[in-house]
């Protein structure tokens, strides 16, 4: 019987300790995954950094590009007295730091101008400023502006230009690597016309340069009554009446004057041929009357 009791209270215990045992597991268990160690001390996590993402939301900057103008013009002032007009108006385009581009005067028999004509350049900038100004020189009848936007053209110059040198550095790179005398000739033969091909790009974006960086201005002066006026497009009945007149009457002249240019030729082949007809007639026999026969 006291056997007994001891085996029950010994399997009894080995009962608890068991169950201590598994309940210990699960706390143990229960605390590392909460980050603390089985002493009660709290297990330091890795700091993890952010990662920075990118914004897709936001386009990405582009560029600028400066718009390349050509602007040009034209201006008729009607003053008082042109010579001192035309004096004024080339102090003007200096002030502006413009040039005269060309210069054409009329005058009258007395030696008294009556119309200038001026080509100026003048920076894109003060365009409008010298339009006002010059308009003060008189009265003001007739003004034209016009501006072109070329800003394609210089993008796709400057773009070629770049692409022509980098191929120009290659070509030089392959003529420094040429051994026979055929690939020295060949590659300095397309050398040559690549350079030609960059001369000529660069040519053509000095010349949108200064287009773009001075405006062209033609500004004509001419006394009260001398100014040229732009004729009217006439439409109408009339109008067609008189180009068709106009046509007529061009028609007739070149007809009398192609037959006033043969008529010298007409008279010398009837000089020659009338005789000459006349003496065959005479030498042909003459034919017998139907009743002879």
């Amino acid at each position: 019987m006291r056997r007994f009791r001891g085996a029950v209270a010994v399997a009894v215990g080995v009962v608890l300790l068991v169950g201590c045992g598994a309940g210990g597991g699960s706390e143990s268990a229960g605390m590392a995954d909460s980050g603390t160690s089985v002493g009660g001390q709290a297990k330091p996590q890795e700091a993890q950094a952010p990662v920075a993402e990118k914004d897709q939301s936001q386009p990405e900057a582009q560029p600028s590009v400066t718009r390349a103008i050509i602007k040009t013009g034209s201006l008729t002032v009607e003053a008082d007295d042109v010579e001192k007009a035309r004096q004024r108006a080339i102090e003007i385009v200096g002030e502006l730091k413009g040039q005269i581009a060309s210069e054409n005067t009329n005058g009258d028999p007395a030696g008294q101008i009556t119309t200038v004509n001026l080509v100026l350049k003048v920076p894109g900038a003060g365009f409008e400023t010298a339009i006002q100004r010059l308009s003060e020189l008189g009265k003001r009848l007739r003004i034209q502006q016009d501006s072109a936007d070329v800003t394609e053209q210089v993008v796709d110059v400057d773009s070629r230009i770049r692409t022509q040198r980098a191929s120009l550095d290659r070509m030089r790179a392959l003529l420094a690597k040429a051994n026979t005398v055929g690939e020295i000739v060949s590659v300095e033969s397309e050398l040559t016309r690549r350079e030609a091909d960059l001369e000529a790009l660069l040519a053509k974006q000095k010349n949108l340069a200064l287009q773009t960086e001075l405006a062209t201005l033609t500004l004509t002066l001419a006394e009260k009554g001398k100014a040229p006026v732009d004729e009217e497009d006439d439409r109408g009945f009339l109008a067609g009446l008189k180009g068709g007149w106009g046509a007529f009457t061009a028609t007739f002249a070149a007809l009398a004057t192609a037959l006033g240019a043969m008529l010298p030729f007409l008279v010398m082949l009837a000089l020659i041929g009338v005789p000459l007809w006349r003496w065959r007639a005479r030498r042909q026999p003459s034919k017998p009357p139907a009743s002879a026969l």
